[in-house]
């Protein structure tokens, strides 16, 4: 029944009389996940995003900002009975909603002070900037001005036109980068580690990044995505470009949204055939070696990490829109986390975890093969580096502990 106390919270009486209502700018979209209905509520000025069920929909639905918040739950919980949210779950919705600035409307101070607890993930950002470098970005510019206008030069590559391109160039490469495997990998780690050699990797690395980062931009405009965010992030202290595309989650199509996620990694590989075919071409030299440290620097970064969908990187979201699991990392943790309070601690109060069948199967494998991954990269590049140089090889280790 849903006036049973599991439906009601304690702290209702705070929020029961706001009057809240979505932005003017916001707009919601419908997708489907594995069949099921979801909309998505963004705010593309703001690259914000936020997913809410069928049933909490109908309590967003409603808010016009004259209607109290009381009165719209006592009418989704009669319409929708036991399907209804809770109040605590309306608590925690609004407060999702607030803390991304979707919903507008006057927050009394107690009300502000209980949607606080869900905007910790927000302050905590600057702690995190403090405690791991790898985390901090720096926004400096609205890049979607200049997109719009460069936008029609590049649209040929966003096409069927594009991709005959890219599989020209790509794949004999692939077949060439076979036939002289043994030439490109004989002693790569006395090529590769040389301070000068470092220094140039340090150079071309943020170009390649930042060409993978207009191809997530472009291809976010060319599907009707604003990009009003690019910044430069520090990874290891190393300044590296980024573009916030969040943007592109709004997208209906789930294709669509891969292919954003695949841009970046489609323009590495690019790079990468382009400059395998100048190492072929030319003699030894600084431009032969500038090839191959394009080439490595790019088909590395592609492999390991912006291509591995073990890691949270481009890969793992094209991952997640593919097989419809949103939050993949997040909720497979949640998951575990409640089959060791369920089954391991025998706690009698945990509800059972909202999941499909197949969300569940892929909880079970993706979170523990993901952080199996992470720990065998962080210690094979540190055994990597020690072999060469001790005092480099601890960098890595003390860096990954924050991570």
């Amino acid at each position: 029944m849903v006036g049973s106390e599991r439906f009601l919270s304690s702290s209702w009486y705070r929020i029961a009389a706001l009057k809240p209502r979505l932005h003017n700018h916001v707009m919601v979209r419908m997708h489907r996940y594995r069949g099921q209905l979801w909309y998505v509520i963004g705010d593309g000025m703001r690259n914000r995003v936020h997913r809410v069920s069928p049933a909490a929909y109908v309590l967003v639905a409603p808010m016009d900002g004259t209607r109290s918040l009381d009165s719209l739950w006592s009418e989704a919980a009669v319409s929708l009975g036991d399907q209804a949210p809770t109040q605590d779950q309306v608590i925690q919705l609004l407060g999702q909603l607030h803390s991304n600035d979707l919903i507008a409307g006057d927050v009394p101070p107690d009300a502000r002070e209980l949607f606080e607890r869900q905007g910790k993930l927000n302050r905590s950002k600057f702690l995190q900037w403090i405690l791991n470098p790898l985390s901090i970005r720096i926004p400096l510019l609205d890049p979607n001005e200049f997109l719009t206008r460069t936008l029609p030069f590049v649209l040929p590559l966003i096409s069927r036109f594009g991709a005959v391109i890219w599989l020209s160039v790509v794949l004999p490469a692939l077949l060439l980068a076979a036939h002289d495997w043994p030439e490109l990998t004989e002693n790569i780690g006395d090529r590769v580690l040389p301070p000068e050699n470092l220094l140039l990797i340090a150079l071309v690395y943020p170009v390649i990044k930042f060409l993978h980062e207009l191809g997530h931009g472009y291809t976010t405009r060319a599907h009707g995505g604003e990009v009003h965010e690019l910044g430069i992030m520090l990874l290891v202290l190393l300044p590296m470009p980024y573009v916030e595309v969040s943007a592109a989650a709004g997208f209906r199509s789930k294709w669509i949204r891969c292919l954003v996620g695949a841009a970046g990694i489609l323009v590495e590989v690019f790079i990468a055939a382009l400059a395998l075919y100048v190492w072929l071409l030319v003699e030894p030299g600084f431009v032969r070696a500038l090839a191959f440290n394009v080439m490595l620097t790019a088909s590395v970064s592609s492999l390991l990490f912006n291509g591995n969908p073990l890691l949270r990187y481009d890969a793992y979201y094209i991952l997640a829109d593919a097989i419809e699991v949103p939050n993949l990392a997040q909720r497979g943790g949640q998951y575990w986390s409640y089959l060791a309070r369920r089954y391991v601690f025998g706690s009698p109060q945990v509800q059972d975890f909202p999941a499909t069948r197949g969300e569940r199967f892929w909880f079970l494998f993706f979170t523990p093969v993901s952080a199996i991954y992470r720990i065998s990269v962080t210690i094979g590049i540190a055994l990597f580096l020690m072999g060469k140089y001790l005092a480099v090889g601890i960098v890595p280790v003390s860096c990954s502990s924050h991570h």
